[in-house]
Order: structure tokens, then C-alpha cells, then sequence
């Protein structure tokens, strides 16, 4: 079934089990001076034993104004090889490669978290981050710095890493050096390709000479920058050629910097630009690199093929893609490997599963990217549909058998009641999980309606089988009472009862001929071409996109909120705001509705009046807890855990995460 991707393979000297391999992904658990910390070592150690091939550490500053987040490692000095070594150590008792990624912030190491002004090659900046200012690199300061990345490899090799990966993407100094658009130069570093190249040529040259000649480079590389002068595709080909005769080992091939497309994604955004063609919609920023599943998976694969064609070296491809996309890859001759990040956050044993022939069995990435959102706000990271990630080492990310086996009632078949039910029966418990519908799945089951949303189905799947695999007894079409749990007596009840869509006190939103958005997700398609839908949150967004893209209809967002899906994190919600432009789907912000009918929306825009007309207007204005059972509950001598949307409507993630500990705490 994977025969491509389970064959062993040669990185320069290193030979791996493997062509799965994890890259590098900021997590921010390294302790605030750079040194490993517990959380960070169990980490990589969970995922070394997880049975992936090479494991590519996040970012690690050669130089200590280099750091991006604040809980970045670094190996600016000696002093930092011990630490490291635990995550060589951990890494090799698991039975994976390593290598530590070498990475220079540049411009992009804000004063905010180095206490640094920053450094670029030109002085430019980034858009990201407007109040910092960085000052221009002289040329023994580049010296010093390419020295600084070899000795870093030195050290490297000191404290057990198998290789090194200089990060030449997304911005950092070796792109920043590349590409015209953060490089004006007109000396010996700037100025022709040739010269432009220098920089991350030199690197790989100062590692060669100082950590060995047999010592394996990987050298990531942004094969497009789509910024000003950035980086093209043919000169990242250019690029890579010179990279093998200087002594790269392998090319790890991704694509885009810190500003990409920002320009043109504010100039949609305003009106001035026409969005068709400038795929918005397949990221912006960071968003390019860590898309969301609003993207197609392995979009970048024709970028990984066009270096291939190019070099002899090996070459990994990475962006999203599954297992059975990755096996496809190697054996199209795309690439040689497959970087699978996320996937390696959400389930750690992936590559067993692999190995095993038991792809059903992976807890699949859905994509959401709430792991980006907790990182960018500096504390650490979470994964939406593995509540253990970067909880290793804590004493609640850890499962052990429950003390005394109890009787538990689940209530509820959403995301939050089968997770309860399958860690709970993982424990040894005996769980029974009652659903009032036919299905399982509450919200999933809507979520995943939309096509670009099919990363949740292929969730809801694994969760389902779970309960199969655990043991635990499901039981649908069952109302549960305060009756019911009286008779049958159990020692614990958790409550995933979910939440149903609110009644707006709004005039006319009750009226006949007015959708609900969960109907329309389930099927309940109106029959005109114009559709008003009421509420740009998470669910209006998707709503719109889904009648407009699987639907053909001409869609009008409305809400009074000042900015659509304000609960997702920002270079998601830059993706979503492109596919609403690229959709056309017309969104009006600010306009507080007053009044529905089935053709039509009354809104105030501050001291004005509007309406917005359509063949047929869809609500989507939030959820309500149902506490109907708990209320029912009340003064029974019975354990009760709330979990999920019961307790307050949110996302996947809290459902998932609550479902969790509920599950390992009884």
C-alpha cells in the first residue's frame, strides 16, 4: 500500500528507515533563553517514536538576535549543546534521524523578543511587523554571521545531530539575502542573481569546512516568494543547482515569506484590485506555507517537481499532504520525500500506522491551524483534535488505567462526547455513549458538508471507528432523561449535549421561507440565485462560501461585526477574506439587522438605513448551550462533567480538548 514511502534512502552520509520525515515547525515550548526545555524534549521524543524517518527540530538561532518567537532554541554558543543533546538522545532512542534547523530571523527577529534592533541586508523591513526598523548588514558583519552558521553546525554535530537544515524559506536570512525584494545591495552580496545567491552558498560552504565534509545539509528554500522582486521559481531552480555544487545534500522545497502577497491582498481588500488570478485563496503570509484547509492539499508539489528536474540530490516536498498523496508523489517521481507536519502534531504514530497498513487508524490533520494561531500568541501550541500535543510532559497530557473501573454515560455523539467516550474506555472504563439523533457527529457532521471542509469528515470517521476499537457501547436514537439515568445507575455522566442555533430577537427571524444555516449545510439548498446570509462568523463564512462555490449562488454576507470570522486566527481568516473576494461573494460589515423576511434584510448602518435584497436570506447568528439535561440533573447524587458546546458554543478544538480530560480525569 506504501511501498514508495516506506523504502529506506540516502541523505549525503545519513542513511534513513524512511521517507517520512517531520519538518521543521515553530512550537515555541524551548524555555525563554533558548535552552531545551522539558516540554520540548518529550515532544520530539513522542514523535521519535512514532516510527518517522527523520525528524527536522523548529528553528534554531545561530546568533542570539537571530530569534523570531520567544521560545526559540538556539546554539549560539556551547552552553547550548547539552540541552540539545537530550533532543538528539530522545530522538535516536526512538529510533529517528535529526537534524537541527539553523535559522536567522533577519528583519524578522522583532526588537520585542531580542532586545535587538533588527538586522537585513538593505534595511528593509516587514510588513508584519511596522515599528521595527532594521539596521543594514556591513559586510564583516555577513562574515561573521556565515561564520556563525558553521560553527552552530559545529556544535551541532557535537551535541548528536545527524545533520543540519539551513532555513532558506519563508524569510529568514538566507531568502532575505536571495531575493530582490528584501536585497538592494550593490556589493559583493547583492546586485545579479549570482551575487544575491552568495550568502546562503557561503553558508553551506562555512558548514562543510567547520562541522565536515561527510556532515549532511538540507537546505530549505522558498521556490516562490510572490512579494516585489521576490524570488521566482526560476531562480529558485538556479538557486538549487548552485546549492548541490556547494554541497547541499538534499532540497527541502516550500514556498513564500513573511509579506507575501500582502500588497495585493490589501488592495482586494480595498477595491483596487481585481483578486482573480492572484490566488489569495492559497495563502497569504504565513497562510502560504501553513495553509488551511481552505487550500487544496499539496498544492506545492509542482514546485518540489520542478527542482527534482533540476537536481540529483534529494528533494522533499511538503504541504499538506496525506500519506496516500505522499506514496503518489514519490512514486510519480516528484520528490524523493514527504514532509508531513501537522499531521505529525495531530497523531505522533502516524508513520507506524504507515508501516502497519492501517492508514484508517491515523488521527488525520484537519487542518484548522489553531496550532499557528497559539504559537503566533507566544504560548506554545495546542492541535485541535489532540489534546495531548505539546502536553507530553505534563502530568495531564498523560493517559494512565483508571484506578477502579467505573460505569460511565456519554450524552451527546458530537466531537466532545466521542472523545470523553474513547479516552474514558482507553482508561478501562465501561462507557456507553447515547446519541438522540440517528448519526453521530453534532457539529461535525455539518462541518464537513462543505467540500473544502472534507479534513472533517475524514476526522468524524476516525472518531467513530475509535469507539469501535475501544470497546464502547453507542447507542443512537436514544433521548436521554433524568428517567434514564436513574435506572441505569452509572458512576459517572458526562454531558456533551452540544448547542443549537439561536433566535435572534429580530423581527421576521422566525418567519416561514427563512433558512437556518445548519439546514442549508444539511441540505436544505434555497432554490433562487441570490442568497442574503445574516452573521459573518465561523459558520456564516462557510456557509456563504459553501452556497456560492457547490451552489453557483450569488452570495451577500451581512453582520454588524467589524471584520468576518473574528474567532479564527489571523493568516486564516486573510485566506477566507480572499476566497469571499475570489468567490464574489459581497460582504457588508458594520450593518446591525433589524428586520428579516424571506427575501430580504432591513440593517442600520450607523445613522443609515439599508436593505439588502435576495431570493432568500439564511441565518447563521450563533449557537446556544442546550442544558437541558444538566438543568435536569441537578440534585442527583451522580458525578456530572460538562464538556464541549454545553458549556459554552466554541470551536472543535474546545470540544475535543474538554471530551479529553473529562475522559482521563474520572
Amino acid at each position: 500500500m506504501f511501498k514508495h514511502l516506506t523504502q529506506p534512502i540516502q541523505i549525503g552520509s545519513l542513511k534513513l528507515k524512511n521517507r517520512m520525515v517531520q519538518p521543521g515547525m515553530g512550537t515555541n515550548l524551548a524555555a525563554a533563553d533558548g535552552t531545551v526545555s522539558d516540554n520540548i524534549a518529550d515532544y520530539y521524543v513522542t514523535r521519535a517514536h512514532g516510527g518517522v524517518g527523520l525528524i527536522i527540530t523548529e528553528v534554531c538561532c545561530p546568533e542570539p538576535g537571530g530569534r523570531v518567537i520567544p521560545g526559540e532554541l538556539e546554539i549560539s554558543s556551547y552552553g547550548f549543546i547539552p540541552g540539545l543533546a537530550r533532543l538528539a538522545t530522545g530522538a535516536h532512542a526512538g529510533g529517528a534521524k535529526i537534524a537541527l534547523q539553523l535559522a536567522h530571523g533577519g528583519c524578522f527577529a522583532s526588537e520585542s523578543v531580542t532586545g535587538r534592533q533588527p538586522i537585513s541586508p538593505s534595511g528593509v523591513g516587514t510588513m508584519l511587523l511596522p515599528g521595527d526598523t532594521p539596521r543594514v548588514l556591513t559586510v564583516d558583519e555577513i562574515k561573521a554571521l556565515i561564520e556563525a552558521y558553521g560553527q552552530a553546525a559545529q556544535r551541532a554535530r557535537i551535541a548528536g545531530f545527524d545533520a543540519v537544515e539551513v532555513h532558506g524559506a519563508h524569510g529568514y536570512m538566507p531568502l532575505q539575502f536571495l531575493s530582490g525584494y528584501t536585497n538592494r545591495r550593490d556589493d559583493e552580496y547583492g546586485g545579479s542573481f549570482e551575487k544575491r545567491a552568495r550568502f546562503g552558498l557561503e553558508v553551506i560552504q562555512a558548514i562543510k569546512r567547520l562541522a565536515g565534509a561527510d556532515f549532511p545539509v538540507i537546505y530549505r528554500l522558498s521556490a516562490e516568494e510572490d512579494a516585489p522582486g521576490g524570488v521566482t521559481l526560476d531562480e529558485a531552480v538556479a538557486f538549487a543547482k548552485l546549492a548541490q555544487a556547494a554541497g547541499a545534500d538534499a532540497m527541502h522545497i516550500s514556498v513564500g515569506t513573511w509579506d507575501s502577497r500582502m500588497a495585493t491582498f490589501f488592495g482586494v481588500l480595498q477595491g483596487a484590485v481585481d483578486p482573480q488570478g492572484k490566488r489569495l485563496s492559497e495563502g497569504v503570509a504565513i497562510g502560504m506555507w501553513v495553509p488551511p484547509l481552505y487550500v487544496p492539499r499539496g498544492h506545492l508539489v509542482p514546485l518540489a517537481a520542478a527542482v527534482k528536474q533540476a537536481v540529483t540530490i534529494p528533494v522533499i516536498a511538503v504541504c499538506g499532504l496525506s500519506p496516500e498523496m505522499a506514496e503518489d508523489v514519490i512514486a510519480a517521481g516528484k520528490a524523493d520525500l514527504v514532509a508531513m507536519g501537522r499531521q505529525a502534531i495531530a497523531d505522533p504514530e502516524y508513520p507506524k500506522k504507515v508501516l502497519a497498513g492501517k492508514p484508517e487508524e491515523i488521527r488525520r490533520c484537519v487542518r484548522c491551524n489553531e496550532c499557528l494561531g497559539s504559537v503566533m500568541s507566544y504560548r506554545g501550541f495546542d492541535c485541535a483534535v489532540n489534546a495531548q500535543a505539546a502536553k507530553e510532559h505534563e502530568i495531564y497530557g498523560k493517559l494512565v488505567p483508571a484506578e477502579r473501573a467505573r460505569r460511565v454515560m456519554v450524552v451527546g455523539g458530537g466531537p466532545a462526547g466521542m472523545e470523553a467516550a474513547r479516552v474514558a474506555a482507553l482508561r478501562g472504563h465501561a462507557v456507553t455513549l447515547y446519541e438522540r439523533g440517528a448519526d453521530l457527529g453534532g457539529m461535525l457532521r455539518y462541518a464537513g458538508h462543505p467540500e473544502f471542509k472534507k479534513d472533517y469528515r475524514d476526522f468524524l470517521a476516525w472518531q467513530i471507528a475509535e469507539l469501535g476499537r475501544q470497546g464502547v457501547t453507542v447507542q443512537t436514537g436514544v433521548t436521554v432523561t433524568r428517567e434514564l439515568v436513574q435506572v441505569e445507575a452509572p458512576d459517572v455522566v458526562i454531558v456533551a449535549t452540544g448547542a443549537r442555533p439561536t433566535q435572534p430577537p429580530i423581527e421576521g427571524a422566525d418567519a416561514a421561507g427563512v433558512y437556518g444555516a445548519l439546514d442549508v449545510l444539511d441540505g436544505a439548498i434555497p432554490a433562487g440565485r441570490r442568497v442574503v446570509v445574516c452573521g459573518a462568523g465561523m459558520i456564516g463564512v462557510e456557509v456563504a462560501m459553501f452556497l456560492a462555490e457547490q451552489h453557483g449562488k450569488q452570495v451577500t454576507l451581512v453582520d454588524q461585526l467589524p471584520e468576518v470570522a473574528p474567532e479564527m486566527e489571523i493568516f486564516t481568516r486573510w485566506v477566507i477574506q480572499g476566497k469571499l473576494a475570489e468567490d464574489g461573494i459581497a460582504v457588508k460589515l458594520n450593518h446591525c439587522i433589524e428586520c428579516v423576511m424571506p427575501d430580504s434584510v432591513s440593517c442600520a448602518c450607523g445613522a443609515d438605513e439599508a436593505t439588502v435584497e435576495g431570493d432568500a436570506v439564511v441565518l447563521a447568528l450563533g449557537m446556544k448551550s442546550d442544558t437541558t439535561l444538566l438543568d435536569a440533573l441537578a440534585g442527583l447524587p451522580v458525578e456530572v462533567i460538562a464538556v464541549g458546546d454545553s458549556v459554552k458554543p466554541r470551536k472543535v478544538m474546545q470540544a475535543v480538548h474538554e471530551g479529553f480530560h473529562a475522559g482521563r480525569r474520572i
